[in-house]
């Protein structure tokens, strides 16, 4: 079983990261790190089932790449914040909405058996 998991350097992300590398599933990290950190997820760079993918759910390239031979996908990356949304709605926008809708795409065009 080979897992996406998009905002996989995030707090949530992170945590579902260590959770399915620690079961033994194989899992990816897709992250542009905007609000995510390396160190959320340093311990796991030594596994050999995890992988990390610095990239944009916003580029369809970066979410073709990281959905390769995925059967899962937990997306997990946005930009939070009513504030920020506010202050900055193109941005959030094209994260929210069209970085989800990149990922949906690339999903279906891999067959992916399960999108949450």
């Amino acid at each position: 079983m080979r897992i996406l998991i998009t905002g996989g350097a995030g707090f949530i992300g992170s945590n579902l990261c260590e959770h399915f590398v620690s079961k033994g599933y194989d899992v990816v990290c897709l992250d542009n790190l905007s609000t995510g950190f390396m160190h959320n997820i340093q311990d796991l760079i030594k596994f050999d089932n995890f992988t990390f993918i610095k990239g944009d759910i916003r580029n369809p390239d970066d979410c073709r790449k990281a959905m390769k031979g995925v059967n899962k996908v937990l997306q997990e990356a946005a930009l939070g914040s009513v504030p920020r949304s506010i202050a900055d709605p193109i941005n959030t926008n094209a994260n929210n909405i069209d970085g989800f809708l990149n990922m949906l795409v690339a999903a279906r065009d891999e067959g992916v058996e399960r999108f949450v």
